[in-house]
């Protein structure tokens, strides 16, 4: 995760349009993100994060310059498809000490 996260604004994601069988997932969804007028790069960053109930697993893809994202959808396939989560998961040291925050 960039290193310049500080004082950055949180959102909580909700999965949409869960199979039934998937309701029961297990994964905790959020978004920070960070204006260009908060950062020393002057670019807008924007990162979503998951991570398990268990907080042994986090994954996280990072945007810069973002356009509009539906990060809801993307915590539904995130939940839906192994292959997609596992290819997101990060063994990052500072992912748990950010979800600490939050």
């Amino acid at each position: 995760m960039d290193k310049q996260s500080k004082d950055g604004m949180w959102a909580d994601i909700t999965p949409v349009g869960l199979q039934k069988k998937n309701r029961e997932h297990g994964w905790v969804f959020a978004t920070y993100t960070e204006f260009s007028s908060e950062r020393e790069d002057k670019c807008d960053y924007k990162v979503f994060l998951f991570r398990n109930e268990d907080r042994t697993k986090y994954g996280l893809i990072e945007y810069r310059a973002y356009p509009y994202i539906d990060f809801r959808k993307i915590a539904t396939r995130v939940v839906e498809e192994k292959e997609f989560r596992e290819s997101l998961l990060s063994s990052d040291p500072d992912l748990p000490k950010i979800w600490k925050r939050h």
